[in-house]
């Protein structure tokens, strides 16, 4: 009997490897944990009780992320963040953030089954995203360490340069990632 409650990526049905040789490389990274932090850094004992869980403070300026060990945190606005976590580690590091702040306004909500990871990488990247991202995504503009909210094909992303230089992950809605796939596989063929 099949395992009715087996977790699918979303894009399972979708093989990027048949992309051509100057096509960029696309990879999802699925199941990963994505958690929406929200609280004022203007209140001490919230940044300490982030700091003591994920290792680092939450950035405070504008469209920018920073990276601990295996957690990632994306400026989203003046008091809300996300952070991405392992697999299978969102329901953890959010029951030790509602131990750390159960007196400090504050709010967790775990987005992981909303939520995917695609990495494009390669000499490409950059003129792939462009396709249809109003962002200006030169590495002399947007650096590694600097992240956005954008939209790409029609959908909304959170976008940021991988720290080597090498591309670019952007986090993408579940219920688009199918979509933003195909587009993707569609519009590599201009690198044929």
């Amino acid at each position: 009997m099949p395992d009715l409650f087996q977790q699918h990526s979303p894009l399972v049905q979708i093989d990027f490897g048949e992309l051509q040789d100057n096509a960029p490389t696309i990879e999802e990274t699925p199941f990963l944990g994505y958690l929406n932090l929200r609280g004022k850094t203007s209140n001490m004992a919230f940044v300490a009780a982030v700091l003591k869980v994920l290792g680092v403070e939450p950035p405070t300026t504008a469209n920018t992320m920073v990276e601990s060990g295996d957690y990632r945190i994306y400026w989203l606005g003046p008091d809300e963040w996300l952070v991405i976590t392992p697999t299978g580690q969102a329901g953890k590091v959010q029951s030790e953030l509602n131990a750390e702040l159960k007196d400090v306004f504050s709010s967790i909500v775990d987005n992981s089954s909303g939520l995917t990871l695609l990495k494009i990488t390669g000499e490409n990247a950059t003129k792939l995203l462009n396709r249809d991202c109003p962002l200006d995504l030169h590495p002399w503009v947007f650096k590694p360490g600097q992240c956005a909210q954008t939209r790409f094909a029609k959908a909304g992303m959170t976008i940021a340069p991988l720290r080597d230089g090498s591309g670019f992950e952007i986090i993408i809605r579940r219920s688009f990632a199918d979509y933003i796939g195909l587009w993707m596989q569609d519009a590599c063929v201009e690198f044929e």
